[in-house]
């Protein structure tokens, strides 16, 4: 669990070196701004999941990468130095930050 919140911290501040509007003030920006997307990630994202799951069919698994900005986008605003300028630049940014969580992955299980 420590690792993971590890690796989201580096890879936040990646994303935002790389994606402009997705700011991140200081490195405990970062650390809090990880802690809240996993806090988020584990209670809010499955009830929007659910919740979305019709459009989600519709659009063949589209849909989710909204979920995963909106979320973000949440938890933008509950740490101060962890700024996301507007939805779609979290919608982005989630797209760039789960790269790079898969690249990690990849990278981790060899």
């Amino acid at each position: 669990m420590i690792r993971t919140l590890v690796i989201n911290v580096l890879l936040f501040l990646i994303v935002g070196a790389i994606v402009p509007g997705f700011e991140i003030a200081t490195i405990g920006a970062a650390i809090g701004g990880a802690i809240v997307f996993g806090l988020l990630n584990m209670f809010v994202k499955p009830t929007l999941s659910f919740l979305s799951l019709p459009l989600n069919f519709l659009t063949l698994g589209l849909f989710h990468f909204l979920v995963n900005g909106l979320v973000l986008y949440m938890a933008s605003g509950f740490i101060n130095g962890f700024v996301i300028s507007s939805f779609w630049v979290a919608v982005f940014s989630s797209i760039v930050l789960g790269g790079l969580q898969s690249v990690v992955e990849i990278l981790r299980s060899n």
